[in-house]
C-alpha cells in the first residue's frame, strides 16, 4: 500500500466547496474522478480541511492510498491533465502510511482579501470582497492583537457547527496594507467553520467605527455568533498552507 500526498492550488469559485456531494460540482469529487480514471479503481481522497464554496486555495494538501505502481511524476502529469483547469495538483509526494492530510496538520494559514479601490480590477474580482468606504486602519489594527492566543471562537464560528470543542490557538494574526488591498493573514492551529470570514467581518465593524477594539474580549467571552460582526463572503478567503 502506498500514501500519496497531493498540494492543490484552486480557484473555487465555480465548485459547491470541497466535499464531496451529490449532484453538484465539488473539489474532491473532481480530484477524486481524475485520480480514479488514471489508477483504474476507485480512491477516496481526505484533505486538510473543508474549505467552502467560494474559498480558493494555493496550497490544499489531500492524500489517498493505492497499491498502484505508478511512478509519482507520471501520476502529477496525468492528474493535471485530466482535472479542469480552475484546479492543479503542485506536488506529489509518497508519505508514511500514518501520515493524514487532516489529521497530522500542525497548523494553517489563511488570508482574506479586502480590495480598498473604488474600481476592481476584472483580473481581481473574483478574489476579493470589495469595500471602498472608510476604514480605519488604526482601531483595525488594535482589535486585531486580540485575535493571537488561545481562545474560546462559539462567537466568530458558524452557529450550527458540529465541532466538539471551539478552542483554537491562533498563532499570528496581522494586516498588510497598500494602496489598493488589504490582507488579513492569520495562523493558527485549526480553524472553524466560518471562523476567519467572521474575524474580518467583525473587524471591519471595528474599522467603520460600529465597534470599538476593546469589545472583542466581551466578544469571545459571550460565545454568542450574534454579537460578533457580519460573515463577510467567500471570494475573498485563501487557504495560504498547511504545515506538518
Amino acid at each position: 500500500m502506498r500514501n500519496l500526498k497531493l498540494t492543490l492550488s484552486y480557484d473555487g469559485t465555480s465548485f459547491h466547496g470541497w466535499q464531496l456531494q451529490p449532484g453538484v460540482r465539488t473539489l474532491q469529487g473532481e480530484l477524486e474522478r481524475a485520480i480514479g480514471n488514471i489508477l483504474d479503481h476507485e480512491i477516496t481522497t481526505h484533505g486538510s480541511g473543508r474549505t467552502d464554496a467560494g474559498v480558493h486555495a494555493q496550497g490544499q494538501v489531500a492524500h489517498f492510498l493505492t497499491e498502484k505502481a505508478i511512478d509519482t511524476d507520471a501520476f502529477h502529469r496525468s492528474v493535471n491533465a485530466l482535472l479542469p483547469p480552475e484546479i492543479r495538483v503542485t506536488s506529489v509526494e509518497e508519505m508514511p502510511l500514518d501520515f493524514h492530510a487532516r489529521a497530522s496538520a500542525r497548523a494553517k494559514t489563511y488570508e482574506y482579501h479586502v480590495w480598498r479601490s473604488t474600481v476592481v480590477s476584472p483580473f481581481h474580482s473574483r478574489y476579493v470582497h470589495s469595500i471602498w468606504q472608510h476604514l480605519d486602519p488604526d482601531t483595525v489594527d488594535q482589535a486585531t492583537r486580540y485575535f493571537p492566543g488561545r481562545h474560546e471562537f462559539t462567537s466568530f464560528s458558524a452557529a450550527a457547527t458540529s465541532k466538539k470543542s471551539h478552542t483554537r490557538e491562533v498563532y499570528e494574526a496581522q494586516w498588510e496594507r497598500s494602496s489598493e488591498e488589504w490582507v488579513f493573514r492569520i495562523r493558527a492551529n485549526g480553524f472553524l467553520q466560518y471562523m476567519v470570514r467572521t474575524i474580518v467581518g467583525t473587524l471591519i465593524e471595528v474599522g467603520r467605527g460600529k465597534l470599538n477594539p476593546e469589545e472583542i474580549p466581551g466578544i469571545f467571552e459571550a460565545r454568542d455568533r450574534q454579537r460578533a460582526g457580519p460573515t463577510v463572503p467567500a471570494k475573498g478567503l485563501h487557504l495560504v498552507s498547511v504545515e506538518y
